[in-house]
C-alpha cells in the first residue's frame, strides 16, 4: 500500500548554507531511505505564480492508457535524472495503490432499470459519503457539515458492499436491487489521480533547476526525452506552464519598449527638442553589454528577476546622459562653442555621474553576493544592474558626447547653416540689453 505523507521545514535565519546547499544535503539523506521516495522541495512563492508549480523545469507526457502512461513516466525520470543541473526529478502523480474496481453489467443493469450513475452514487455515498446539510451552532452561528454515509461494520469488504441496496430501488415491492446483482469486483492497482489537459490524459514530470544556466538543462532535458522510444499515441511537451510563462516573458519585451517610449516623450518636453532625447537614450543600450556580461562571468540565467533589473537599468542609466547633454546645451547657450562645451562638459560632470553610480552599485552589492537569508532569488536582478552601471557610466562618457556631435552635424547639414548656433538663453527686457545707457550711467 503507498502511503503519503509531506512535512515543512523553516530554515533558520543565521544559517551559513543557502537554501541548495540545504536541499542538496538533505535530499542526499532523502535518497538513503530504502523503498521511500522522497524530494526536498523548496515553496517558492514566486515560482509558483510564475511557474505554476515547485518544478523548475518539466515536460509533461500525454496518453490515453494511464497505465501505460505511468511506467514511460518513470522512464522520464530516470532520463532526467542524468541531466546535469537538474535535480529532484519527480512526477506529479504518486505511485498506483490498490484499489477495488467494479465493473458494471450494463445490460443486466438496465433490465433492472439501474443506471450507471446510480451505481457510481451508490458507491460514493457508501466510502465517501454524501454531503446531505449543515448545522448551525447557535452559539456562535458557525456551520457544520453534515455527511450521511454507510456505518462502518458494512462497507469492510467486498460482500458487505455487494449487499448495499442501489440508491432509488429501496422502495420497489419486489425488493431493492443489490449492488452485487449488476456490478462485479475485483482487486486491482491505479492511480490515485488522473490528470487532464486539453482533454487528454498527462503526467508531469520534471525537476529543479540548480547550479546550471535554464536554457542549457532545458536542452539537455530535450534531448534526453527525444531518446525515449513512446508507443504510438504518447507524445510529450514542455511543461503548458514553461511554454505560459516563456510567452508572458516575451510580452515583457512591450514594456520595454513603453518604457523608452515614455522617457523620450519626457525628455521630449524638458529639452523642447524631438533630438537630444535620442542621444540621451543612446545610453540604453550600453548597459546591456554590461548586464549580459555580467550574468555571463558570473553563470547566472537571465531570467524574470534579470528582466526586471533590466526595467530598473533603462530607469537609471539615462540619468548619466541628461546630466552630459543637458550641461553641454548650457555652455553652448553662454557662447561656448559646441566641441569645447562638450569637452568642458564631460569632465565636470564626471563627479556627479560616478557618485550616482557607485552609491547604486554599492547599494547592490550585497544582494549580488547573496549575502543575506533568502537572497538567492534576487542575485540575477542585482547582477544585471552592477554590470549594465558599469558600463553604461564607462562608455557614456564617450558615446555621449560622439553621438552628440553627430547629430548636431546633421542638424546643420539640414538647415543648411554652418553656424554654431543653440537655443538663446532667455534675456529679461532692459535698457542695456538693448543696446541703451542704463540710468545709473547717466551724468550731470
Amino acid at each position: 500500500v503507498s502511503n503519503l505523507g509531506g512535512i515543512t521545514l523553516q530554515l533558520k535565519n543565521n544559517r551559513t548554507e543557502s537554501t541548495n546547499q540545504v536541499l542538496r544535503d538533505l535530499q542526499k539523506e532523502f535518497n538513503q531511505i530504502p523503498g521511500a521516495r522522497v524530494n526536498a522541495t523548496p515553496f517558492d512563492i514566486v515560482a509558483n505564480l510564475v511557474g505554476g508549480n515547485n518544478f523548475g523545469l518539466s515536460v509533461d507526457m500525454y496518453g490515453q492508457d494511464y497505465t501505460q502512461l505511468t511506467k514511460d513516466a518513470h522512464a522520464a525520470i530516470e532520463a532526467l535524472d542524468k541531466v546535469p543541473g537538474l535535480e529532484a526529478v519527480d512526477m506529479s502523480i504518486q505511485d498506483v495503490a490498490p484499489e477495488i474496481q467494479w465493473k458494471v453489467d450494463r445490460d443486466k443493469a438496465q433490465t433492472l432499470g439501474v443506471s450507471f450513475t446510480d451505481v457510481a452514487n451508490t458507491l460514493g455515498s457508501a466510502t465517501n459519503g454524501q454531503l446531505s446539510t449543515y448545522f448551525i451552532d447557535p452559539s456562535n452561528d458557525n456551520q457544520y457539515p453534515i455527511y450521511v454515509q454507510v456505518p462502518r461494520d458494512l462497507r469492510l469488504n467486498v460482500t458487505e458492499l455487494q449487499n448495499l441496496p442501489i440508491e432509488g430501488t429501496e422502495s420497489r415491492t419486489t425488493g431493492p436491487v443489490r449492488l452485487g446483482q449488476v456490478a462485479t469486483a475485483t482487486i486491482g492497482t491505479g492511480p490515485n489521480q488522473i490528470q487532464r489537459q486539453n482533454f487528454q490524459r498527462y503526467i508531469n514530470v520534471g525537476g529543479r533547476v540548480s547550479d546550471r544556466a535554464q536554457s542549457a538543462v532545458q536542452a539537455d532535458m530535450e534531448s534526453a526525452m527525444n531518446a525515449l522510444h513512446l508507443p504510438q499515441g504518447e507524445y510529450w511537451t514542455m511543461s503548458a506552464q514553461l511554454l505560459q510563462s516563456e510567452k508572458d516573458f516575451s510580452g515583457l519585451g512591450l514594456s520595454v519598449f513603453l518604457a523608452v517610449a515614455l522617457i523620450y516623450m519626457l525628455l521630449a518636453t524638458q529639452f523642447e527638442s524631438f533630438i537630444y532625447p535620442l542621444i540621451v537614450l543612446c545610453s540604453v543600450p550600453l548597459c546591456a553589454i554590461g548586464l549580459v556580461l555580467a550574468l555571463f562571468l558570473t553563470g547566472r540565467s537571465f531570467g524574470l528577476t534579470a528582466f526586471i533589473g533590466l526595467l530598473m537599468l533603462i530607469g537609471i542609466v539615462v540619468k548619466n546622459g541628461i546630466l552630459l547633454v543637458d550641461y553641454t546645451n548650457q555652455l553652448r547657450a553662454r557662447g561656448m562653442p559646441r566641441n569645447e562645451a562638450i569637452l568642458t562638459a564631460a569632465p565636470t560632470r564626471l563627479r556627479p555621474i560616478l557618485m550616482t553610480t557607485l552609491a547604486a552599485i554599492l547599494g547592490m552589492l550585497p544582494l549580488a553576493l547573496g549575502l543575506g537569508t533568502g537572497s538567492e532569488m534576487y542575485v540575477p536582478l542585482a547582477t544585471s544592474v552592477i554590470g549594465g552601471l558599469a558600463t553604461s557610466t564607462m562608455l557614456t562618457l564617450f558615446i555621449v558626447p560622439t553621438v552628440y556631435t553627430l547629430f548636431d552635424d546633421l542638424a546643420r547639414k539640414m538647415r543648411r547653416d554652418k553656424r554654431d548656433l543653440d537655443r538663446p538663453i532667455l534675456i529679461e527686457p532692459s535698457i542695456g540689453a538693448a543696446g541703451g545707457i542704463e540710468t545709473s550711467e547717466v551724468h550731470e
